[in-house]
Parts: structure tokens; C-alpha cells; sequence
């Protein structure tokens, strides 16, 4: 066995660039990934910072016009309290359900995304 391996010296180079390749596509893939959740945490701050301010101005709008019309200076911020106290009631008590099991989902589905299109190939 000795002699073949000094016959056929291309094999051990051979064997050993195809090591090296599976290393470096191993760090390209999981770069990707990295880079692809990075993207998606900084978007999605951006997001929720923009969507929280459109949704404080919304509700401080609604406040008002709500107490303009019922001709009470707290009345509508009120109203608006015990309607957002309701639906924290409702998300708190179906969390798992509405929140957990869909973000869940969606990380497992963009980490294997590459198998599930059928683009991964052995």
C-alpha cells in the first residue's frame, strides 16, 4: 500500500484540496448565514423604530380626537388604554401560538433555506 501512495502522489494532493474546498465553502456558508441575520436584525430595527413612532403619533392622534368627542380631556386616552389592555390580554394568553411558533418557524426556514429550494447539493 505503501508504494501506491509514492506511485500516485496526485491522490493525496488531490484528497487534500478537496478537504481544503469543503473547509472554505463551510466558512462561505456560514458567513452567509451571518451576514443574511445581521441584515435582518438591522431592518427589522429599523422597522419597528419607524412602525413604533407612526403608532405613538397614531394613538397620541386617536387620543385626542377621542376625547374631543366625548368632551372629556382623559376620557379618549382612557378608552385607548383599556383597548390595548384587552389585546395584551389576548397576546399574552395566545403567545406561543401567534409569536413563538411563526418566528420560529421563519429562522429554521431561512437558516435550511438552501435544502428546501433543492439547491444543496451532496
Amino acid at each position: 500500500m505503501n508504494e501506491k501512495t509514492e506511485k500516485d502522489p496526485g491522490l493525496i494532493t488531490n484528497i487534500k484540496e478537496y478537504v481544503n474546498i469543503r473547509k472554505d465553502l463551510a466558512y462561505l456558508t456560514i458567513a452567509e448565514k451571518a451576514s443574511g441575520a445581521a441584515a435582518g436584525i438591522a431592518v427589522g430595527s429599523i422597522l419597528g423604530i419607524l412602525g413604533f413612532f407612526v403608532i405613538l403619533f397614531a394613538n397620541l392622534a386617536l387620543g385626542f380626537y377621542l376625547s374631543e368627542i366625548i368632551g372629556n380631556t382623559y376620557a379618549g386616552f382612557l378608552i385607548l388604554t383599556g383597548l390595548y389592555l384587552f389585546i395584551s390580554l389576548i397576546v399574552f394568553f395566545t403567545k406561543d401560538k401567534l409569536i413563538k411558533k411563526p418566528i420560529e418557524n421563519g429562522v429554521i426556514k431561512s437558516l435550511f433555506k438552501d435544502r428546501n429550494e433543492g439547491s444543496y447539493e451532496k
